[in-house]
């Protein structure tokens, strides 16, 4: 598509592209795609029916937030764990250089937080076919949206927190670059880089908590993170591990 095009000529890689004007789900399209050998790339300016995290809902309206999915292959034996705060990092270090915008959080494990309002989301799923596992992450940023919609998490966009809003197309391509660049990182050396910069920029930090494990109820405070990307909690029992944020309550 004419719409489009600039955008495609800024990306750094080759990937399989589809581009729409208004699409249901950038996931579920790439989802019920054939596999490409190529990183697949689905973007539109408008999602009707998007989704989050556990099933939420994800609202946007046209080109009122940058909403994209990219399909990528690691080897069976990548442990994804960790990739979406990669990604999420991705996403703070684009916004901090084209917006000069500091104090973005990360609220693990996959949403990005300006102050106590929610800026960005990431959702992911995976699986594996012939041989390879494949891991879809859709991305949306609240770029400049309306303020009577039904969103019902506390919310922000660029064009509330930034001085100058950069080009919609110029700032999805560098979301885009720099999402792949470090998910190719994390292919070769894990969370590493992630590690070094995690207390800058991490929004949980200290926090108390209320969870389960095996049915059974446990409160503790926030810790950072472990090597394998999972939530450190410390308790009266020690230290907990938590891969998901369903159960948890914030107290």
């Amino acid at each position: 598509m004419d719409y489009f095009s600039s955008l495609e000529k800024s990306l750094n890689y080759d990937f399989d592209c589809h581009f729409f004007d208004s699409l249901d789900s950038t996931n579920c399209y790439l989802a019920n795609s054939p596999y490409s050998t190529k990183p697949q790339l689905c973007i539109t300016r408008e999602q009707t029916k998007g989704r989050g995290q556990h099933g939420r809902g994800w609202v946007s309206q046209k080109d009122g937030s940058i909403i994209f999915s990219i399909r990528k292959s690691f080897a069976l034996e990548t442990k994804v764990n960790g990739l979406s705060l990669v990604i999420g990092m991705a996403i703070i270090k684009t916004i901090e250089a084209e917006c000069q915008l500091k104090g973005i959080k990360i609220k693990w494990p996959n949403d990005i937080y300006f102050g106590d309002k929610k800026l960005a989301g990431i959702l992911m799923e995976n699986n594996v076919y012939k041989g390879k596992q494949y891991v879809l992450f859709g991305v949306g940023v609240n770029y400049q949206l309306v303020d009577n919609n039904d969103i019902n998490t506390p919310w922000t966009d660029l064009s509330k927190i930034v001085k100058r809003l950069p080009d919609l197309q110029k700032l999805t391509a560098s979301l885009i670059n720099n999402i792949f660049l470090m998910s190719e990182d994390f292919q070769m050396n894990g969370l590493s880089n992630l590690l070094s910069q995690w207390d800058e920029y991490d929004m949980l930090k200290g926090i108390k908590i209320r969870s389960k494990e095996f049915d059974k109820e446990f409160q503790g405070k926030v810790d950072g993170i472990t090597n394998q990307g999972a939530l450190k909690v410390l308790t009266k029992e020690g230290i907990k591990e938590l891969y998901s944020s369903m159960h948890i309550e914030y107290i």
